[in-house]
């Protein structure tokens, strides 16, 4: 076989084959190219490859050991970050609105707390102006045998009872009020009432019942506490009173004048 046969063969130049026999495997260009020639070269002319590429320049003095490599561990679709971070947005998408929701109930639940009437003080009955009272149809006393005949007594008109008022003077006697004005309250929910008159007198302290309605009278200016006051409505002198600008939370607190 001549070396133009081989290049045709093997597919190379003429320099190239030249080169190999010559052993310029320099030539050839990177150590990779050439040991593929010659690895060819040699299946070509029905040699032993490994002899031959083991005379060649850099080919290695041992052949290296070669250890399998290590099989990856298998990946566990749970221990995802991306997973995790899933689920804590699913966590937090469900779990807020469920809190919002219980904590919106508990809230609107939740009934005002009542104001407390001091327990220092009697709570006086509210101030009202008494009825007339009928005056008794004249009686004729019965007459007993062997008895002095009874003195005819004129009758008397009693006086009509005063309102009770926690002030007293010195000798005992309740002070007379001068009423000048007269307050409505009706409730349609539990609510405490404390009212005092122009002297700081406390006209009325009381809880009161839902459905239920009271009367005050005195001396103003009043000066006014309502507990729970969304649930009562108050006419003064028969004008209505808007109680909606003095609600702090669930408690009014006002003046009124004449």
């Amino acid at each position: 076989m001549t070396l133009e046969d081989a290049a045709a063969r093997l597919r190379l130049m003429l320099r190239q084959v030249e080169a190999m026999e010559t052993d310029d495997f320099g030539s050839l260009g990177p150590l990779v190219f050439a040991r593929g020639f010659v690895r060819n070269y040699a299946r070509l002319l029905g040699l032993a490859p490994e002899a031959l590429l083991a005379r060649m320049e850099g080919a290695p003095a041992e052949p290296t050991a070669v250890s399998p490599a290590a099989a990856a561990q298998p990946h566990s679709w749970l221990t995802s970050p991306w997973l995790i971070l899933l689920l804590l947005g699913l966590l937090l998408l469900v779990g807020l609105p469920v809190a919002l929701y219980w904590w919106l109930n508990s809230e609107a639940g939740g009934k005002p707390e009542a104001l407390v009437p001091p327990q220092t003080q009697s709570r006086p009955p509210p101030i009202a102006v008494p009825a007339p009272v009928a005056e008794p149809t004249d009686a004729i006393p019965p007459v007993v045998e062997g008895a002095a005949a009874p003195v005819p007594v004129a009758p008397s008109t009693p006086a009509p009872e005063s309102p009770v008022t926690p002030a007293q003077d010195e000798a005992g006697a309740p002070e007379a009020p001068a009423i000048s004005g007269v307050l409505h309250l009706e409730f349609s929910d539990e609510a405490w009432v404390e009212i005092k008159d122009a002297t700081d007198r406390t006209l009325y302290r009381q809880l009161n019942r839902p459905g239920s309605s009271v009367d005050v009278a005195g001396q103003p200016p009043f000066d006014v506490v309502i507990g729970n006051a969304a649930h009562a409505r108050v006419t003064y002198n028969g004008r209505p009173i808007d109680l909606k600008p003095f609600i702090a939370v669930t408690v009014a607190r006002f003046t009124l004048e004449e």
